[in-house]
């Protein structure tokens, strides 16, 4: 299953979910942050996979790939917090530059001011008060991580321009010439990006950040499937099955159906 692009709204997110979830590969220029009050969750990051239990947390990077996985757990209680990174100016280290070699800090090593803020912290606390405990729990538990350093294209902030523009133009069309003619630079070497930075090549970049923006219409939406398809960059509606069908395992109709057992 491909990844995707997940394209978020807020810049700091708290989700508390009173079981296990389950969602498929993505990544976003996030810092995500997963902690378990009880019970256990199964997360899978870079390809690696870990299951988390009490008292454990999980910090991952922007732009890492992750996926959730239940591991059959009655009863489960955790807590995301899903931040962007220029909150914090600054005052942590470059999270795009960095990434842990090991996303996981078990129990012992949570500080005990970390697991209080989890259990304080509230969607519906005032955004300074949830920023705040974000501060706490990442200053104590980004002293725990070991660092190692992202292998860095030589034009470093071009593969972030380009996900600026794609993140504004996906619903648009788009091909390896209009990003070369928008860049003023070679299609061949906007091509090598995707390659090394995302580790695909634009039509499946493409197709992720258009089956993510579909998915977040039919979730919000009472919009048809069609009108979905359209608004979202799509070329058929063939293409759109096909594609959504890869990314997420199911049909669009059938996530439709059953969409509330997909929202994280």
């Amino acid at each position: 299953m491909l990844p995707f692009y997940e394209i978020r709204k807020d810049e700091l997110s708290v989700i508390r979910n009173l079981k296990e979830i389950s969602f498929p590969p993505h990544m976003h220029g996030y810092l995500e942050i997963l902690y378990i009050i009880s019970g256990s969750q199964r997360v899978e990051v870079n390809d690696q996979m870990y299951d988390l239990h009490e008292g454990d947390a999980a910090m991952i990077f922007p732009d890492m790939v992750h996926r959730y996985e239940t591991t059959g757990e009655a009863s489960t209680s955790e807590v995301l917090i899903i931040v962007h990174p220029k909150l914090f100016g600054g005052l942590f280290p470059n999270l795009t530059r960095f990434h842990p070699k090991n996303p996981i800090i078990t129990k012992p090593y949570v500080h005990e001011d970390v697991a209080i803020a989890f259990k304080r912290v509230k969607r519906d606390d005032d955004y300074t008060i949830k920023l705040g405990w974000a501060h706490i729990i990442i200053a104590h538990l980004l002293r725990e991580i070991e660092f190692e350093q992202v292998q860095q294209l030589p034009v470093q902030d071009l593969s972030k321009k380009l996900m600026e523009y794609l993140a504004t133009h996906f619903t648009e069309p788009i091909t390896l010439d209009t990003l070369a003619s928008e860049f003023n630079v070679s299609k061949y070497y906007i091509s090598r990006i995707f390659s090394k930075r995302f580790k695909m090549n634009l039509r499946n970049y493409l197709s992720m950040l258009r089956v993510e923006y579909a998915s977040m219409l039919i979730r919000t939406t009472d919009a048809s499937l069609t009108t979905v398809w359209m608004n979202a960059g799509f070329d058929s509606q063939r293409t759109f099955n096909r594609v959504f069908q890869a990314i997420y395992g199911m049909t669009p109709r059938d996530f439709k159906n059953n969409v509330s057992n997909y929202l994280k």
